[in-house]
């Protein structure tokens, strides 16, 4: 059953005394959620594979989803895919901490959703494209080239 205030949290307890390489997978497929305050996707989806290792429990994960996005050639709205693949390692105590510096909470429940907001910010372009050949928008006019050709343009071919 998933939480709705904590969609992306997974109840992994069962996992601590289970033999070295047992592992469960959970599957996400969300028409659209919100990841903290500032990104809103849509058709997130996603797997995760928990396994069992002697320092803790490792967590390997593949998300797609898309988020509104804006042109910087022609500005025009669009949804721009995303996704990520990460594998991160939930300690058992502070001697197995990794680089990432994450804890297996006492109540054997981890919460995803600050790690794939992070992964997927990264992925987010910083000047993205709603396509490789956007034309823009004519510099004296502003109609956008990629839907029809001004006068300006004809003038200048």
């Amino acid at each position: 059953m998933i939480d709705t205030r904590h969609p992306l949290r997974l109840n992994v307890g069962f996992l601590i005394h289970q033999p070295i390489g047992v592992s469960r997978d959970f599957h996400f497929d969300f028409e659209h959620i919100k990841l903290g305050p500032d990104l809103a996707l849509d058709s997130l989806t996603g797997v995760t594979r928990v396994g069992r290792t002697p320092q803790g429990l490792l967590v390997s994960a593949r998300f797609n989803g898309s988020v509104s996005s804006e042109c910087v050639r022609c500005l025009t709205e669009f949804q721009q895919p995303l996704g990520t693949e990460f594998n991160d390692l939930f300690a058992f105590n502070k001697n197995n901490l990794t680089e990432s510096g994450l804890i297996l909470p006492e109540d054997g429940k981890i919460d995803l959703e600050p790690l794939v907001r992070d992964y997927l910010m990264i992925e987010i372009p910083i000047s993205p494209l709603c396509r490789i050949d956007c034309k823009g928008l004519c510099i004296y006019c502003g109609a956008n080239l990629n839907e029809e050709t001004c006068e300006h343009q004809q003038v200048t071919a």
